[in-house]
């Protein structure tokens, strides 16, 4: 009587399949290693007293770091330039840091934005955006304020930072309400209750 065996996969296919896991293994821990090694990079590159602290623009683009350190140092606060979403959290396990600019026009930063509402939801983040429904949708998520374009008026950056970091507001009620930025907040210095008794 003959016997029926069921055929082993072939030797080749496995060792393949296998030496792709290995490889894919390979880069996520590669990958884990780059990021866990962002604060030190930092360290050796620019030294923590290189470090300006209290805001931080996450960017690429040079024009806009001119335009924002300039505007953030005339109000008194120093301003860091990380260009990559992890070099930002990398900054923020490093520095005390009370505002992050985030430029949401080229790429997400929805792994940043994760970050400081998990470990550091005191960071106030505006978002420069490409249009109102994004930036609807940051506030909605828990961000402080958004700015259209990175041609946004320099005066709405500036009343966003004396608002959230000198007058202590939560959000910007305005834009969470779906009005245009007025300056009320700064100009008539209301309160959060103030806003509160508009509702």
């Amino acid at each position: 009587m003959r016997k029926f065996f069921k055929p082993l996969p072939d030797l080749d296919e496995r060792l393949d399949r296998v030496n792709e896991q290995m490889r894919q293994a390979r880069r996520r821990l590669d990958w884990q290693t780059r990021e866990a090694r962002i604060p030190l990079d930092i360290q050796e590159d620019f030294g923590i007293s290189e470090l300006q602290g209290d805001v931080m623009l996450v960017s690429r683009d040079d024009d806009l770091h001119d335009k924002v350190r300039n505007l953030i140092r005339s109000e008194g606060y120093g301003c860091d330039f990380p260009e990559r979403s992890s070099e930002a959290i990398g900054l923020l396990k490093m520095r005390k840091y009370q505002m992050v600019i985030a430029d949401y026009t080229r790429r997400q930063r929805g792994r940043l934005f994760e970050y400081i509402k998990r470990y550091q939801p005191h960071v106030k983040v505006v978002a420069i955006v490409r249009n109102d429904n994004e930036g609807r949708q940051v506030m909605r998520a828990g961000g402080y304020s958004y700015l259209l374009g990175r041609g946004f008026d320099p005066e709405q950056l500036r009343t966003c930072l004396i608002s959230s970091l000198k007058l202590k507001h939560h959000t910007c009620w305005l834009l969470a309400h779906g009005e245009r930025c007025n300056r009320s907040c700064v100009d008539s210095f209301q309160s959060d209750e103030d806003f509160g008794e508009i509702e």
